[in-house]
């Protein structure tokens, strides 16, 4: 009697460590696997200029249809959380903060998108680098924000054509590319 007690103790053991980490296990490696991007969704973004404030960004990059709900579809899968897709997904460009203390001086926000044009920004192919959560306290809850880090010659020819435009038009503050 004291035999099969001890038995089913070790098996209890057994069970109450390792399902947990066999569940952890799995959970870790499904989130841990690549996101399948189509290789169509990295081009045709589209350039816009947002004039309303309740955006940090003023100029920014909009992404192809398709390509947001296509990746939350996966985090959802992977997560099983219920989340909502931005209202406005984009990628900012050209911040409102760096156009009113510096740009604004020598160049308008229509003048802003005729250079990112002229420098390929919206024909160019984003190549996805990363993918990552950013999880903060929001009215008692954690709120987990996703995003992606792209890469983009582009992006930093447009940003030092721009830095090049200011100073030459005789900007007088700081304006980092």
């Amino acid at each position: 009697m004291k035999r099969k007690t001890l038995i089913k103790l070790g098996i209890a053991a057994i069970l109450l460590t390792g399902l947990p980490w066999l569940f952890l296990r799995t959970v870790r490696n499904t989130i841990a696997e690549p996101y399948a991007i189509d290789m169509a969704t990295l081009t045709g973004w589209r350039l816009e200029i947002q004039e309303e404030i309740r955006s940090p960004a003023l100029i920014v990059l909009r992404p192809p249809d398709g390509l947001v709900p296509r990746l939350f579809q996966q985090i959802f899968h992977r997560t099983m959380e219920s989340m909502t897709t931005p209202a406005e997904p984009a990628m900012a460009v050209v911040l409102h903060e760096e156009f009113s203390v510096s740009l604004r001086q020598v160049l308008s926000a229509q003048e802003i998108l005729e250079v990112a044009r002229s420098t390929g920004l919206n024909e160019s192919r984003l190549s996805p680098v990363c993918m990552a959560v950013k999880r903060e306290p929001s009215r008692g809850r954690t709120r987990q924000l996703y995003f992606v880090v792209f890469e983009a010659s582009s992006y930093t020819n447009f940003r030092e054509e721009l830095a090049r435009l200011y100073r030459d038009r005789g900007g007088q503050f700081q304006f980092e590319p």
